[in-house]
């Protein structure tokens, strides 16, 4: 062992000398100073100041590894007017699945005359399979991808600069946290909202938002298309902050509208007979608008009282044609499937903010709309056990009631409420390990249903689960 040692000193030695002796025979040049990363703590901790520039930037994010199991259910399907029988196919998804995701984030802020200009930019990456690529389309069509669904997401791309917001950043309605790894009985904003918005500081805690954002990023908002001058929303809130926590009241407006049309076959119609005869002619015939709107309030409790870091959100919103402001999409089955998995069975609930109350379409019936109402209360609560160990829990009821119709197979009244525990180990800060339960139970009701449903006893109206999700996450 000591040869060893002794053979490699006098290699190291060997090359060092070699080494001396080269650079002795090179001309002399005098280093370049190096220049250091200096600390930037004007912003908090991580900053640091971009070597030449008076930009403090600060570079995050995290890696998600998520697994999930939930039991397949029996799905069904509302048949169309003349069907024989709805279809029920049993055991038909996937039990299990996996989402890998990575997110990146730069966060650069100067100081100016004016106050802090920031640019913030976040960017999301995924990779799933199995229960997570679950698609619906139409109540009916169901599938899942074998192959892995990768994706990318730009969350955040906003310049914040003395009180404005411009690009993509949160958005102004929805407050309640995202810390939960299954759907929500409360409305949210993942991919983050495009908007135009100001923000008015008045002292004592007290502060106004007012902005004008992208209705695409709305949920259920799929029907404005045909008068796109109404593709923005106006939102606004009022915020009190407080060292017991915060309270905000929030609302939004904006308009919906449905395209009437027709079908003809032979002549045209009217200044068109001209132009000979079609196989079969659509037309649009205007479009009839509604305006819709959410309005609601939310509160965060800091509970010291309890334990260091507890907290405690409560929310409730009542909708007018705006079921954006109650849930993230696709209806009361988004808290089963909007996060890739199917844990209710039944019928594939797909609601809209205006429901068609009557006609027929055609330009001596021309489609008649009312507004979809809901309204939903929701809690959510935070408890630290140890410096290393925390739960958090919540619980929420949603209840939507599309207008009253003449068409055959609407959707009626729908009531859905969920409960959800989570505990999570953490080794380190910023490093979790959690294991989170969900059980859902829903009632619905269909309007105006067929021969053929009522005769098989109109299966799917009702339907419980639950479902299981093991997530790894680090952030830094």
């Amino acid at each position: 062992m000591k040869l060893v040692k002794s053979l490699l000193l006098g290699s190291v030695a060997g090359f060092a000398a070699v080494a001396g002796a080269s650079a002795a025979d090179l001309p002399s040049k005098k280093a370049a100073p190096a220049s250091y990363v200096k600390i930037c703590d004007a912003y908090g901790a991580g900053f640091f100041y971009i070597p030449g520039t008076d930009t403090c930037l600060r570079v995050g994010g995290y890696v998600r590894a998520e697994y999930q199991y939930t039991p397949a259910k029996r799905i069904v399907t509302l048949s169309a007017a003349g069907a024989t029988n709805p279809a029920q196919v049993s055991g038909s998804l996937d039990t299990s699945g996996m989402e890998m995701r990575g997110r990146v984030e730069l966060d650069a802020r100067t100081q100016t005359a004016w106050g802090t200009a920031r640019t913030f930019i976040r960017l999301r990456l995924t990779n799933n399979t199995g229960i997570r690529n679950f698609t619906e389309t139409n109540n009916a069509t169901l599938a899942n991808s074998n192959a892995a669904t990768q994706g990318t997401t730009l969350e955040a791309a906003s310049v914040q600069w003395a009180g404005f917001t411009f690009g993509i950043a949160n958005n102004n309605y929805a407050f309640m946290p995202s810390i939960f790894y299954h759907g929500n009985a409360w409305a949210g904003f993942p991919n983050g909202q495009k908007q135009i918005a100001y923000t008015a500081t008045f002292g004592g805690g007290l502060s106004a938002t007012v902005a004008i954002e992208d209705k695409t990023e709305w949920a259920y908002q799929t029907k404005y298309n045909s008068t796109p001058a109404n593709g923005y929303n106006l939102t606004g809130n009022i915020r009190y902050d407080q060292p017991w926590g915060w309270a905000i009241v929030h609302g939004t407006i904006g308009n919906n509208s449905y395209n009437n049309s027709y079908t003809t076959t032979g002549a045209l119609p009217g200044a068109l007979a001209g132009l000979g005869t079609v196989n079969a002619f659509a037309a649009l015939n205007g479009s009839t608008g509604k305006t819709g709107y959410s309005v609601g309030a939310t509160a965060m409790f800091n509970l010291p009282m309890l334990a260091p870091g507890d907290k405690l959100w409560l929310t409730a919103n009542y909708s007018n044609g705006f079921l954006g402001g109650l849930l993230s999409s696709g209806g009361l089955n988004n808290l089963s499937n909007s996060s890739g998995g199917r844990q209710l069975g039944g019928i594939g609930r797909v609601d809209s903010s205006i429901t068609v109350t009557g006609g027929l379409g055609t330009l001596a019936s021309p489609f008649t709309i009312g507004n979809t109402t809901g309204f939903n209360i929701a809690g959510a609560i935070v408890h630290n056990w140890t410096a290393n160990w925390r739960s958090q829990a919540k619980a929420g009821y949603v209840s939507i009631s599309p207008a009253t119709t003449t068409v055959a197979n609407q959707w009626g009244s729908g009531k859905l409420w969920e409960v959800t525990h989570a505990l999570i180990f953490s080794p380190a800060k910023d490093f979790d390990i959690g294991l989170e339960l969900q059980y859902l139970n829903m009632t619905n009701k269909v309007q105006n249903p067929n021969a053929a449903f009522v005769l098989a006893g109109q299966p799917g109206l009702k339907e419980a689960g639950w479902s299981s999700k093991l997530r790894v996450e680090r952030n830094f």
